[in-house]
C-alpha cells in the first residue's frame, strides 16, 4: 500500500492527517510512505513513522519510506533511519 505525505510531516499536519497515518497500522501488507513532496520532517513525524514501523512490524509487515531528500534525507541519515526505513 502507498501513501503520498504533502507538505511538512510534523506536529501541524499530524493533527490533520495524524488518523489516517494511524490507520495504516491496519494494513494487510507493507506500507510505502512517498516523502518526495516534503520538504521537512519534524520531531512528531518521526515519533509518528517509529509507531508506525512497530505497529507494523508486530502484525508481520513492514514500513518503507522513498522520496527523501533535503532535510528530510539528512534528518534520517543523523537518525541512523536509513537502513531501517529505507533498505
Amino acid at each position: 500500500m502507498k501513501y503520498d505525505v504533502d507538505g511538512d510531516f510534523d506536529t501541524p499536519y499530524l493533527k490533520q492527517f495524524g488518523e489516517q497515518i494511524q490507520s495504516l497500522a491496519e494494513a494487510t501488507e507493507d506500507v510505502l510512505l512517498d516523502l518526495s513532496r516534503v520538504n521537512f520532517v519534524g520531531s512528531s513525524g518521526i515519533g509518528a513513522l517509529v509507531t508506525l514501523h512497530r505497529k507494523l512490524a508486530a502484525r508481520g509487515h513492514r514500513l518503507r519510506v522513498s522520496g527523501l531528500r533535503g532535510q528530510p534525507l539528512q534528518l534520517f541519515i543523523n537518525l541512523k533511519l536509513v537502513p531501517v526505513f529505507c533498505s
